[in-house]
Parts: structure tokens; C-alpha cells; sequence
């Protein structure tokens, strides 16, 4: 059983380390626009965009957000980071100590992950849809710094980033379900 553990993470983790290795002349991004209903911060409507730009070109500001009196819309992009980023103060508040995210370093940014899902893990059962957006605004704040150090970061590193990433969007994404269910019910 443990050696068919390893096999697969061995099968998992090949792929993603030639492509990490290579840098392709362009990069996909993926742009979604949530329409927020302003009375309860719910997803009212969501709509998904995919485009390439050139490698290393920041994709943000290439797509306006709306904004309009029933609805608020939050532009992400591969539906992990939200527009605007937390500031130092903000990530500070939520994670409950010091924080300047633009001199994180490698080490310093893979800790910061762990106390953001840590946190995240065991204050989740009591958030409204702004807690959750407050959470977002902190996890966009540590991926935009990722994004400028990733090369400093071992294959494992980024796969353990990644997957608090995906841990993040699975925690919101079914507390939005349970939301959604409850309220029909």
C-alpha cells in the first residue's frame, strides 16, 4: 500500500516538475468574474474567461470588473486569487502577527501558508461570505509574492503551496454548497 502511495505521487510529481523546469513562450490565464448579491455576499452569477499572454507579463489590469448596484464583482484569476490584494495590515490582522509580504523570503512565505490554512482550518466554521472574502484578499496578498520568488522554492515547496491553495478554494467552494443547499431546504 505505501509503495502504490509513492508510485503515485511519483506519477504526479514528474510532469509537474519537467513543467516546472521549462518556461513556455505563453501563459494561460484564467479570469472569473463572481456577481456577488450585495444582502447575503453570495455567488449570484459566475462567469470564466481563458486567454494566453506572453511568459512573465502580469495578466492583472487586462480585464475591467464591474460594479453595479445588486451586484459586486470580484475579478481572479485561475479562480484562486481575488483582484485586490490584502494589505500588510490586513494579512497582519488575519494571521495575528507582523507581516510585511513584500520581504517575505522563500522559508518565511511557505510559513505564512501553513498559519493562513491552519487558520483558515479552525475559524472557518463561524464565517459569513465577508470572512471569507477577507481570507481570499490574504491568500491573493501571499500569491502575488509567490509569483515573484517561485523560483526560489523547491519542487516540494511548490507543491505543498499548491495544495493549501487547492485546500482553500475546497473549504470556500463547499462552504458556498452548504450555503446554497441550507437555504433551499
Amino acid at each position: 500500500m505505501k509503495r502504490l502511495f509513492w508510485l503515485a505521487i511519483l506519477a504526479l510529481a514528474a510532469p509537474l516538475g519537467a513543467a516546472a523546469q521549462t518556461k513556455p513562450a505563453t501563459q494561460e490565464v484564467k479570469e472569473t468574474v463572481e456577481e456577488l448579491d450585495p444582502a447575503t455576499g453570495k455567488v449570484v452569477r459566475r462567469t470564466t474567461r481563458t486567454y494566453n499572454v506572453p511568459a512573465g507579463t502580469a495578466a492583472s489590469g487586462t480585464a475591467a470588473s464591474s460594479t453595479t448596484s445588486s451586484s459586486s464583482s470580484t475579478r481572479t484569476e485561475d479562480s484562486s486569487t481575488p483582484t485586490r490584494a490584502a494589505s500588510d495590515t490586513a494579512v497582519s490582522s488575519f494571521l495575528r502577527e507582523k507581516v510585511v509580504v513584500s520581504t517575505a523570503t522563500a522559508p518565511q512565505l511557505l510559513r505564512l501558508y501553513n498559519e493562513f490554512i491552519e487558520t483558515v482550518r479552525t475559524e472557518r466554521s463561524g464565517w459569513k461570505p465577508a470572512d471569507w472574502e477577507r481570507a481570499a484578499a490574504v491568500l491573493s496578498s501571499l500569491n502575488a509574492r509567490y509569483e515573484q520568488i517561485r523560483s526560489s522554492f523547491t519542487l516540494d515547496d511548490k507543491l505543498t503551496i499548491r495544495s493549501q491553495q487547492g485546500e482553500f478554494q475546497t473549504l470556500r467552494t463547499a462552504r458556498q454548497l452548504s450555503d446554497q443547499i441550507s437555504n433551499k431546504l
